[in-house]
């Protein structure tokens, strides 16, 4: 049986050693199933990449003024102090990093207390660090970019042996279209880990993109330029309604989306993903109601109704509101709806309703 993921704040010390073992057991060619598939696939994606788990540095690190550049190229660069100021810690008694990356995991903002800024030195957790998957093997950041949702990295999950006495939580920030333009990680020594960084995290993450998606980051929704045809199709490619209505829409497993009957899909940002389950799971929710079951803030309403706004926009979903609704024939198309027992529903969300909806509370 795997490593249960619980263990990682029940028990960190016990969920380091256990993923130090296996971390090793794998690394020397052996099979181990303490850890997730994920991560072992990840792991062997490092390794192709030439990384080693021996590497002290990544593979590339900016100088200063590749840093200044970088920054300057990216759409956070409006937001990003006010994101990372809302998440860190920089008294002497901070526990935890704050670090904001580029699309490419390169790392360009980050924030914590003196003695934590030092020991993030000794790994190169530093700005201008490559700390993508191939800069420096499978660590938070680089899980986060390749999942597309929150994840965490805790002691021997680390590719590379220098960052074991680490857990990492780490999340996309995304535009109005749902491109990831960068990530938003907190780490701290493992000893220090705890289930309330992930709400931490999420919080930030929702900060960098409501500022966003205000046009505090330099480029408004609109000014945004229009989505690739194909798969992804964006509010004009979604618009066709009866001519093309939806068929599916999934959220069992690890890829929510929805499908529509010429085949084209368009994938859901773990956000908007929980927004349509909980809109799904009953026929109506007022705006306080649905505010409080995914943000936990009853007062989140301004929140609710933007997220509500761009999740038909995207997807061109018939959603009524006052109250919000999710079109009958559409509820329908529900793929956990229609099971039994909807374990694997959004498996990475944590918040309380879709725990309760998973396990039928």
């Amino acid at each position: 049986m795997s490593l249960h993921p619980a263990l990682r704040f029940s028990d960190p010390r016990a969920f380091a050693e256990r993923s130090i073992r296996a971390h090793g057991i794998a690394l020397s060619g052996g099979a181990t199933s303490d850890l997730d598939s994920r991560v072992l696939q990840a792991w062997r994606r490092s390794g192709a990449a030439g990384i080693s788990p021996d590497q002290e540095l990544p593979a590339r690190v900016l100088t200063r003024d590749q840093v200044t550049d970088a920054r300057q190229r990216t759409p956070l660069r409006h937001i990003a102090a006010d994101v990372v100021a809302s998440v860190s810690d920089t008294s002497a008694a901070g526990r935890h990093l704050v670090v904001l990356t580029d699309s490419r995991g390169c790392l360009l903002w980050r924030a914590g207390s003196p003695h934590v800024l030092r020991r993030a030195d000794s790994i190169a957790f530093a700005e201008g660090a490559d700390w993508s998957e191939q800069g420096i093997g499978t660590n938070g950041i680089s899980l986060a970019l390749e999942t597309g949702t929150l994840t965490h990295a805790t002691a021997g999950e680390h590719y590379v042996r220098a960052h074991h006495g680490w857990t990492c939580t780490a999340s996309p920030v995304r535009d109005a279209r749902g491109r990831i333009l960068g990530v938003l990680d907190v780490s701290h020594p493992v000893r220090f880990s705890s289930s309330e960084t992930a709400a931490l995290v999420r919080c930030g993450a929702r900060l960098a993109e409501t500022l966003l998606a205000n046009g505090v980051g330099g480029q408004s929704p609109d000014d945004l330029p229009p989505p690739d045809p194909g798969s992804r199709p964006g509010p004009e490619g979604s618009a066709d309604g009866d001519d093309n209505p939806v068929t599916e829409i999934r959220l069992l497993g690890w890829r929510p989306s929805v499908v529509r009957a010429d085949g084209s899909t368009v994938d859901l940002t773990p956000r908007r993903a929980e927004l349509l389950a909980l809109l799904a799971s009953r026929e109506a929710w007022s705006a306080r109601s649905l505010s409080e079951a995914l943000y936990g803030d009853r007062d989140a309403t301004a929140t609710v109704r933007g997220e509500v706004r761009r999740l038909r926009q995207l997807t061109g979903l018939s959603i009524d509101s006052q109250p919000y609704a999710l079109a009958s024939h559409e509820r329908g198309c529900v793929d956990f709806l229609s099971v039994e027992h909807p374990d694997d529903l959004l498996p990475l969300s944590e918040i309380p309703a879709i725990i309760d909806l998973r396990y039928g509370i």
